[in-house]
């Protein structure tokens, strides 16, 4: 049992839970694989010793230059799925909606300062605002506790995007949207992904 500053989170005795890791720099992913080679049978969290039971590989492992090539293949419409609930920091308050502008600016972040292809920022994100297009989408709200700050209000659920066809007039632009999309699985949509938030799976 632990007890934050708002409420107690609970483990269950012969319960299963799923622990999911991902990394976006070399020098984690160097660390985490030593750790699979060695791996403990147990995890100790606090006074709670927990057995691994499987470990199994979600994502491939990739790298940001196969992400950018793969995107320069042309592509149509992308879906993303929000496995966990999902929000953005919006004037000091949490923002539940999965708007175009604000989860690609979450995984541009990631890019930029992790694929050493970094991208001039306002431009790419006012074309994002011009040329993205919302086609289909499925969602509920879900509020969950996170942090040490209480809880967060999120959404879950499955979006359609698509590109306008002037967005083809900037190629570069088309290739890094299709190419960050990719990366979504990897790095999660919106804050507190440490947390278990942003899941998301394309």
């Amino acid at each position: 049992q632990f007890t934050s500053h708002h409420q107690q989170l609970q483990l269950q005795a012969g319960a299963t839970y799923h622990w999911h890791l991902t990394a976006l720099s070399k020098p984690v992913v160097r660390g985490i694989v030593q750790w699979l080679k060695q791996l403990p049978d147990t995890l100790e969290l606090r006074d709670a010793p927990l057995t691994i039971q499987a470990i199994e590989i979600s994502h491939p492992s990739t790298t940001y230059t196969k992400l950018w090539k793969q995107a320069a293949d042309p592509q149509g419409s992308v879906n993303l799925s929000f496995l966990s609930p999902s929000s953005f920091r919006r004037k000091g308050h949490h923002f539940p909606l999965p708007v175009p502008f604000n989860f690609l600016h979450s995984y541009l972040r990631r890019w930029n300062d992790f694929s050493k292809r970094p991208v001039e920022q306002e431009a790419f994100l006012d074309w994002i605002d011009e040329h993205v297009i919302i086609q289909q989408l499925t969602l509920e709200s879900a509020k969950i506790a996170a942090g040490k700050r209480g809880s967060v209000t999120g959404f879950m659920g499955a979006i359609r995007l698509g590109l306008t066809k002037r967005a083809q007039q900037n190629p570069e632009f088309c290739q890094l949207f299709y190419a960050l999309v990719q990366l979504a699985p990897y790095c999660g949509t919106g804050h507190k992904t440490t947390f278990g938030l942003g899941q998301t799976q394309l």
